[in-house]
């Protein structure tokens, strides 16, 4: 072990901290916090420059970013969206029985594919089911996405942060996990939890009833738009306060003046001129009749002519934006929607409310849902944009029977050659990607398409940060405070480390979080002189189960809106199984992973 330096350790905690901080109060993207620590330990001499790009070669990035293709593969031919529409056939007509069936269906899945990919196509095959039975969707969605995340915890390749943990097993030195390893606890993880969630489906979950009128789910009877002044308009010359848009009703009125792009302080007294946009609330009726009468255009990028709002040729459509999708932290105005989907944004709720801001200048976040209208042949081709989420099943997807087969078939060939330890997961998710494309199960574009380069740029950036905690000497600082806190026993540093890893994943990426305490494990295990392995599940675990939070995973994110559900939902749901998964896994895993010594390690 190499000395201690006082200023590499106090440079290494700024750095830690630092980067916890922006990853909390998400002031830049995940992936620009990770970056930006690359540079910092660059920069500060505490990673050389030969391993500084260490992580863009590592063997869990390139991994994860395989099996996000072989993913995109079984969604592309169809084979996901076949089984999910199958639902149908076999559910029952009582809100028990639903949920089971949609919590099993969703476990399954996400044990081998994405877990917010099969959230994404489960979705609207929920809510038309929940609709069929006259069953609220906030009793099945939560439910559905804490069922993703058991799943996702029963096989290595179920999350990101199995694999991320698998390579930090390697690297000291043990065998690496199997693929079916998680099993053990995922399984009780996965029966425990369903149980518990039918019971709070009855008496903790909300009963609300989902809004079939979309003007009323989005205010839309008080609209919110911009319109430009055009040449002969008769507002032109009268103020903000004084118009005869008071002749329409008082109801419709002018809350705002923008003139060459900036607001004008005090639109009530502001003469309008020519060109000016106006932004206007008012009943959507209203609203319309403004635009001929006193020579109005629609500006606000996106809205459509509402004379088309109820058109058999034209429909409306509500998505979610999921995580990695290109228009988060972009506005309207910034992308060009209209003309790059050929659909509208007609309201936006985010959190459960509807945005009242500036549409066209309000950025999208990561779960925003939309209401947005088009012709009905655009609204189906936006099923096949990984930019959305849609909550209506309007996808012109076939089941592709051969290539979806193939798919399968590489899918069980990776489970099959890695469960008898014949490959590594990383040989046998390469060549299951050649054998994708090759078989045109999806084309090269999709497979591009079908990588999230946030995770991997923040996988990438941030793995040298993890060998520069141990090599600096601050994991061992950091596990020795921690410490501290009470009693040397294995059973103790085990809880303090699931804590640490459950409290830190309620406000940040959970790769970031494995990522980051990774490197402590590793130091409290050698300080103890005991294998490794049970304090890394511990991290794995409690990293891909977080229910505390609406924002804390991204499944929790995609329901949140569909669902109706307030931040208080989760918190009263998610924070009493969030402690009994604390007490299974402080109970469990010295079972499952036996606290031994590290020289007879297995």
């Amino acid at each position: 072990m190499p000395p201690v330096v006082a200023s590499d350790v106090v440079l290494m905690l700024i750095i830690l901290f630092g980067s916890v901080l922006l990853f909390v109060t998400e002031k830049l993207p995940m992936e620009g916090v990770a970056f930006l620590v690359l540079v910092s330990l660059l920069l500060g001499g505490l990673v050389p420059e030969d391993q500084i790009l260490s992580g863009f070669s590592n063997s869990a990035v390139i991994t994860v970013t395989a099996m996000l293709i072989i993913s995109a593969g079984l969604q592309r031919t169809g084979i996901i969206r076949f089984l999910a529409n199958r639902l149908h056939e076999i559910v029952g007509r009582g809100q028990m029985g639903l949920s089971v069936v949609l919590s099993t269906t969703c476990g399954a899945l996400s044990a081998f594919i994405s877990n917010t990919a099969t959230v994404a196509v489960l979705l609207p095959v929920s809510l038309s089911l929940s609709k069929e039975r006259g069953i609220s969707p906030s009793k099945i969605l939560m439910p559905m996405s804490f069922a993703a995340q058991f799943g996702g915890v029963c096989t290595l390749i179920g999350t990101t942060t199995n694999l991320l943990l698998n390579s930090f097993v390697k690297d000291a030195g043990l065998p690496p996990l199997g693929m079916f390893e998680f099993a053990q606890l995922g399984i009780v993880y996965f029966a425990v939890g369903t149980v518990y969630m039918l019971v709070a489906s009855r008496l903790l979950l909300p009963d609300r009833e989902p809004v079939s009128d979309v003007a009323v789910e989005y205010d839309l009877h008080d609209y919110l738009t911009e319109m430009r002044v055009l040449e002969g308009s008769p507002l032109i010359g009268q103020t903000g306060e004084e118009n005869d848009l008071m002749e329409m009703g008082a109801d419709l009125r002018i809350l705002e003046i923008i003139r060459d792009g900036k607001p004008i302080w005090a639109p009530k007294t502001t003469t309008i001129r020519e060109n000016d946009i106006l932004m206007i609330r008012g009943e959507v009726d209203r609203v319309l009749e403004v635009t001929e009468r006193f020579h109005l255009e629609d500006w606000a990028e996106g809205n459509l002519s509402g004379a088309h709002l109820y058109s058999d040729d034209v429909g409306l459509v509500e998505v979610i934006l999921p995580h990695g999708s290109k228009l988060v932290g972009r506005t309207l105005n910034q992308m060009d929607f209209y003309w790059r989907y050929h659909a509208a944004v007609l309201g936006i709720r985010r959190q459960g409310e509807v945005v009242q801001s500036r549409i066209a200048q309000t950025p999208f976040r990561e779960g925003d849902t939309l209401l947005l209208q088009g012709h009905l042949s655009d609204l189906q081709k936006l099923a096949k944009e990984r930019d959305f989420t849609l909550l209506q099943d309007l996808s012109t997807l076939k089941l592709k029977k051969r290539r979806a087969a193939f798919a399968v078939g590489v899918l069980v060939g990776i489970l099959g050659v890695t469960s008898l330890g014949l490959t590594s997961i990383l040989t046998a998710s390469l060549i299951g990607v050649t054998v994708m494309v090759g078989a045109r199960c999806l084309k090269m574009r999709e497979a591009y398409e079908a990588i999230d380069m946030k995770i991997f740029l923040l996988l990438a950036c941030l793995i040298p940060m993890g060998a520069a905690m141990q090599s600096t000497g601050t994991a061992r600082l950091i596990a020795e405070f921690f410490m501290g806190f009470g009693s040397s026993s294995p059973l103790f540093a085990l809880g303090m480390v699931y804590l640490l890893t459950m409290v830190l994943t309620a406000f940040m990426s959970n790769a970031a979080t494995a990522v980051l305490l990774a490197p402590l494990a590793l130091t409290i295990a050698g300080d103890m002189g005991l294998d490794p392995r049970p304090f890394l599940m511990a991290i794995a675990f409690a990293a891909s189960t977080c229910f505390s939070t609406p924002v804390g995973y991204q499944t929790n994110t995609m329901v949140y809106g569909p669902g109706g559900y307030k931040y208080a939902d989760f918190l009263k749901v998610g924070i009493p199984l969030n402690l009994l998964f604390f007490a299974l896994s402080v109970w469990l895993i010295p079972v499952f992973w036996p606290f031994m010594p590290a020289a007879i390690a297995p």
